[in-house]
This record gives structure tokens, C-alpha cells and sequence, in this order.
């Protein structure tokens, strides 16, 4: 599972840096949210695949919930973003042109991330105007991708990821595709091989570190007294694999010591039956959703995330930073990880293949300009 990352660079003076909720009309929200309750496949970093017996629901949003919650949450706060998935495979959607559209009628910017071993309808979904459409990787062979990406196909993605270039250019689409590759050891030969494919087709290419998720396994790792969660022998066999070490990484992110938490200050996580969560990296629904986002003001919800003591031990361990890439170490750690493990492994840092620090303001233009430009002969090349 890669990190949750925000969409945009947090700008830290627009959020409350204390432990109460302080009510701020520049801050500018994300809202993940889920429009099933499921997904196809089980992989072992996720917990759809490592905590079942805390599952979510089978059923899918309604597109009339939908409009509802983006309508609210419009007259509550700036919407900055929609993103219509979080645990869970937005194409299990029966209608999912159709939320995207709902989502776009509001003027908000909609994206979703698959695993794509699904396609359906996918000239409508173009046509509904996304503006992101991310697939999520593990490997270019088989054998390695079906470790991390369990009941999944990788050759049925790749056909996927050539229909969804195909129907871009049909449609006329303007939607930025993307392909996320979950670094594991032992999958760096294929990242290559996965970019050069990615990039013949106009994907852009953005690898980062898979880590374990969700939260609770996380504490549990941490922390055993925080949670009534335990990290089993799978859980110890997927921790092994991981390319970015746990415990290294978890003390260089506690290290950076930053009160805030851009998943708490600036995110909503909202499950398929309209329920807020208390975090967009906590799963279990029984004991972590807050309300119903629909019947409960956004203030309030707030006020519950920051008293609530899962967010104090999560904080605590730096597992905020974690969870957000939060520590510059965390990509010289990887690398230096991978190196010990395949000394003639060729791996570029994450933030180098993402052209380096994201500047913010001004600053930022001539980074935009190059990722435009980037863009445009990705899609050059995807059609000679």
C-alpha cells in the first residue's frame, strides 16, 4: 500500500497545529471517498487482505448520496478535490461514469486509483471528465506482481492499461493517467520494465514505497498497548518483504516531530454507507466511523478527530509523517535497504523520478510547466 499523500502541498500556517479543532476557511479539503465497500483483490499489505474479519460493507453509494455529500460539503468547506475510492475498487461501480459525473457537476477536479484487473464502460468514464486516472502496480511479471498483488493478473492490467490509453485518445480526454508502482524487495528488475511500458502508452510513472496498512496494524507494531490489534505471521512475512524497513522508517518520521497532520486537517474519509472515518488510514468501521457525514456538521466531526485517542497514539509514533512521506530520510533508507539486499539493483529515489521537491507558489510554475511538457510527449509517443 503506498502512502496517503496528499493531492496538493500542505501549507502548514492554514492549519491548526494544536490538539483542538480550530475552524479555518482557507484550508482547502480532500474528501476520499468510497463508493463500494469492497474490493477484488486481497493484497496482504492492505487491510482488505490482512484484517477481514474487520471488513467493510458489500454495498455501493447510491449516485443521489453522492450528490447530497458533495452539496454539503461545498456549503461547509472549499472542496479542492473528490477522489472516489480509498480501500476499495471504484470499477466494482455499477455507475461509476455516472459519479464521476456527479462529482464534475459540481466544478470539483474527480480522480480514482484501480488496481485494473476490471474495466467496464471505460469510454464513458473518460467522457465523464476525470481529471486522474491511477493504477496501482506491483511488478511486470506475474510472479512477482501476484505476491503483493494477491488474485490479481498482470497481464489482463496491462491489456486494461492499453484499452484506457486507447480510449483517451477516442474520447478526446484530457484525464491525466498515471501508473503507481509499490516498490517491494525484490521488484526493482521489473520497475523498468513497468515505466518504459507505462510511458509508451502516455502514463506518467510515479514509484513510492509500499508500507503496511492500515493504521491499526501499524500501532500494532508500534505500539501494542494503543491497540487490540496484532500483527500475525503473514503480516511478519509482508514487513520482511518491504522495501522501505518499518522500524527505521517509522523512527526517522516520529524524528521530524511536526504536530500536523495534514490527513486530519485537510482530509474526510467517507465510507459507501455515507459514514465519516475517523482517518483515511483507520479500517475498521465499528469502532473508528465518527457519523453519518450527511446528518453531522463538519466542525463536529472535526472536534471528534481531534479528541479521539487514536489520532493522539497514531501522532505520537510519527506515524502521521509515515503515512505522508513526511521525513526526507525515508527515501535514502528505502534505497540503501534495496542496495544491501541486491547490491547491483539500479533504483533512482523517489523524489528524483518525481523530479525532485515540489515548490510551492510562484516557485512552482516552472515545475508545472515541465510535468505539462512531460505529459504532452508521453502522449506523443503513446500515439507514433
Amino acid at each position: 500500500m503506498t502512502g496517503k499523500t496528499t493531492t496538493e502541498t500542505l501549507d502548514k500556517a492554514d492549519v491548526p497545529s494544536d490538539q483542538q479543532w480550530v475552524p479555518n476557511s482557507k484550508i482547502k479539503w480532500q474528501f476520499d471517498i468510497d463508493i463500494v465497500g469492497t474490493c477484488n483483490l486481497r493484497c496482504p499489505s492492505c487491510p482488505v487482505g490482512n484484517l477481514r474479519e474487520a471488513g467493510t460493507s458489500e454495498k455501493y453509494m447510491r449516485p443521489e448520496m453522492l450528490d447530497s455529500i458533495i452539496t454539503k460539503a461545498k456549503s461547509e468547506c472549499r472542496v479542492y478535490g473528490v477522489y472516489l475510492y480509498n480501500w476499495t475498487e471504484p470499477f466494482l461501480h455499477p455507475n461509476l461514469a455516472d459519479m464521476i459525473q456527479i462529482v464534475r457537476s459540481h466544478g470539483i477536479p474527480c480522480g480514482i486509483s484501480t488496481n485494473l484487473n476490471i474495466l467496464k464502460n471505460i469510454d464513458d468514464v473518460m467522457e465523464a471528465d476525470l481529471q486522474m486516472f491511477k493504477v496501482s502496480v506491483s511488478g511486470f511479471t506475474q510472479d512477482v506482481y501476484s505476491q503483493t498483488h494477491r488474485r490479481g493478473d498482470i497481464e489482463v492490467v496491462k491489456r486494461n492499461m492499453a484499452e484506457v490509453a486507447k480510449a483517451k485518445k477516442r474520447t478526446g480526454s484530457s484525464v491525466r493517467l498515471v501508473v503507481a508502482y509499490h516498490r517491494y524487495l525484490g521488484n526493482h528488475e521489473d520497475e523498468e520494465a513497468m515505466r518504459e511500458y507505462a510511458e509508451s502508452l502516455g502514463y506518467e510513472f510515479e514509484p513510492a514505497w509500499a508500507y503496511l496498512m492500515p493504521l491499526e496494524k501499524m500501532l500494532a507494531f508500534v505500539d501494542n498497548d494503543a491497540i487490540d490489534v496484532e500483527i500475525n505471521e503473514e503480516d511478519q512475512h509482508t514487513i520482511d518483504r518491504l522495501a522501505l524497513p518499518l522500524a527505521d522508517a517509522v523512527e526517522a518520521a516520529k524524528n521530524t516531530n511536526n504536530r500536523v497532520c495534514p490527513l486530519r486537517a485537510k482530509q474526510m474519509a467517507i465510507t459507501a454507507s455515507g459514514d465519516v472515518m475517523l482517518c483515511c488510514t483507520a479500517f475498521n468501521q465499528d469502532k473508528y466511523k465518527l457519523g453519518s457525514f450527511l446528518d453531522t456538521p463538519l466542525d463536529d466531526l472535526q472536534a471528534m478527530k481531534y479528541s479521539h485517542d487514536l489520532c493522539g497514539a497514531c501522532m505520537k509514533n510519527g506515524l502521521h509523517e509515515f503515512f505522508t512521506y513526511g521525513s526526507d530520510e525515508l527515501d535514502d533508507i528505502g534505497l540503501a535497504n534495496v542496495r544491501s539486499h541486491y547490491p547491483d539493483a539500479k533504483l533512482k529515489s523517489v523524489k528524483q523520478m518525481m523530479g525532485g521537491e515540489r515548490p510551492r507558489g510562484f516557485a512552482a510554475v516552472p515545475f508545472k510547466i515541465k510535468r505539462e511538457v512531460k505529459r504532452i510527449v508521453n502522449q506523443v509517443r503513446a500515439k507514433l
